[in-house]
């Protein structure tokens, strides 16, 4: 088998899968208990949060674990603007967007929030003209994700964070990093954003597990009720397994990350290269790529017809973003980028991960490009 569908979901290290079946035989209590069954727990808890806060260089504010990103971008959005939308918050969001922050701010424009989208050029690459058009001194969130799931697009935070604030000081940034957290350097302090979300199955980590950094003096409100967990924010009983596996997977992903996100991005090349000379393929062309993703599109071939026959061959490959994949509708992400219906029908999402061999590009470039051609009907 040759996995290359990484931004889906990962395997877990083993030694992240051996923590966690430790955990949840030897480490069962509740963390909100108070003896000492329960006491183990809450320190399991408190050393996955120090864990995750180091991988994002955090040394002011808190974490809050959630079930997943998804969770954790509707905590960043709901959780800040809901109480807000009588008084008609302009929220900004781009038009690449994954649909776990599009439909929260969807969701609140229903209510009345003024919504706006920023736009992206052909490179996938935030519109800062437009970007600083529709920034007012009553915007009130701005959203912007550091690694775009579909293409890789990799966006200056820093910068945009920077302007952002420069308009109005008291503007809330948040940005959806699930697909950043172990390619690209995440660094809270240095990039000024104020809410950040990761998630732990994208690291090589369990699913189930996942949360939103929030710097110290932002004010979130809870969207889950309960027993008041999470320091009130998210309700429920902690998931000790799945948070003590993410905080490990932090731990062993930033122990290699320079020597890891290097091969990966030596691979990426190899496989964007080898993607361009295969007749019929058009490869996605973004800015400052993250190294794991390459979006090619093979017009002429749906891309689920491709996906399955790569299938066929052990190759897993993506026809976009796995949370939306299933739906029959075209990427608003290559839409933006300007791309049109026969292009977009025929987009694959090859994802790399930390095991990841020169072996495996090599082995799936070949057999893309004959059942490519086969199917095309191009001789060879």
């Amino acid at each position: 088998m040759i996995y290359l569908d990484n931004s889906a979901t990962t395997r877990p290290f083993s030694a992240v899968s051996e923590h966690m079946r430790d955990i949840e035989q030897n480490t069962f209590g509740n963390p909100s208990s108070l003896h000492r069954a329960g006491i183990l727990a809450e320190r399991t808890v408190t050393r996955a949060r120090e864990q995750v806060l180091s991988a994002l260089s955090a040394d002011d504010g808190s974490f809050i674990f959630t079930s997943g990103g998804t969770e954790a971008n509707n905590l960043a959005i709901l959780g800040t603007m809901q109480s807000r939308i009588r008084r008609t918050p302009q929220i900004l969001t781009t038009k690449i967007e994954h649909p776990s922050v599009m439909e929260a701010v969807l969701h609140l424009k229903a209510q009345g929030a003024d919504c706006h989208l920023i736009e992206v050029d052909k490179n996938g690459q935030v519109n800062q003209d437009h970007f600083l058009s529709l920034l007012t001194e009553n915007t009130a969130l701005v959203s912007v994700m550091s690694v775009n799931n579909e293409t890789g697009a990799t966006q200056d935070i820093a910068t945009l964070c920077r302007l952002a604030k420069e308009k109005n000081p008291d503007v809330l940034f948040h940005t959806d990093s699930v697909q950043a957290l172990g390619k690209v350097s995440l660094n809270v302090r240095e990039t000024g954003v104020d809410l950040l979300s990761v998630s732990s199955h994208k690291i090589n980590g369990p699913k189930g597990a996942g949360g939103l950094y929030i710097r110290r003096s932002v004010h979130v409100k809870p969207i889950v009720f309960g027993g008041g967990q999470e320091s009130g924010l998210r309700s429920g009983t902690q998931n000790t397994p799945a948070i003590s596996g993410f905080g490990l997977a932090c731990e062993l992903t930033m122990a290699s990350l320079a020597e890891k996100t290097a091969e990966m991005a030596r691979l990426r090349t190899l496989l964007a290269d080898g993607l361009a000379k295969i007749p019929g393929c058009q490869v996605v062309s973004v800015k400052n790529p993250s190294p794991h993703i390459v979006c090619a599109t093979f017009p002429g071939i749906k891309s689920e017809t491709l996906l399955h026959t790569l299938e066929m061959r052990e190759i897993y490959v993506s026809s976009g973003s796995a949370c939306s994949s299933n739906k029959p509708q075209l990427s608003p992400t290559l839409l933006a980028m300007g791309y049109n219906r026969k292009e977009i029908e025929g987009a694959i999402r090859f994802s790399l991960g930390h095991d990841t061999t020169e072996a495996d590009i090599v082995a799936a470039l070949s057999v893309v490009k004959e059942e490519a051609a086969l199917l095309l009907g191009i001789s060879r």
